[in-house]
């Protein structure tokens, strides 16, 4: 950012010594108004692709709202399904018994659980 400040001092300074009429193609080319136009120009294309990608999600949702209640039924009955929810229950179940162990022996301290 600092190069095209100085870029863009050194152009004014360049412009006392020109005419007139070079002053003002010159602003036009290299001048702050052009660096603002630029970053208006990425800043619309920017949100341009961010809305494309808010219409892709939403074009996703919708998808995702159509699969049938038959498919999740089948998800469900998969053996896939089961073995991830028992595996789930038993880390579920190993946990609460060492957080049941940690609070029983933070209440009593004459408990050694060695």
């Amino acid at each position: 950012m600092l190069d095209m400040e100085e870029k863009v001092l050194r152009d004014l300074e360049n412009l006392r010594d020109v005419q007139p009429k070079r002053i003002m193609r010159r602003r036009k080319r290299s001048g702050v108004q052009s660096l603002l136009d630029k970053a208006i120009v990425a800043s619309k294309k920017k949100d341009s692709k961010i809305t494309h990608l808010y219409e892709e999600v939403d074009q996703l949702r919708k998808k995702l709202e159509i699969v049938d209640n038959e498919a999740i039924a089948r998800y469900k009955m998969s053996a896939e399904y089961k073995s991830s929810l028992h595996m789930y229950s038993a880390e579920s179940l190993k946990a609460a018994i060492i957080m049941t162990k940690e609070w029983l022996v933070d209440d009593h301290s004459e408990i050694n659980p060695r």
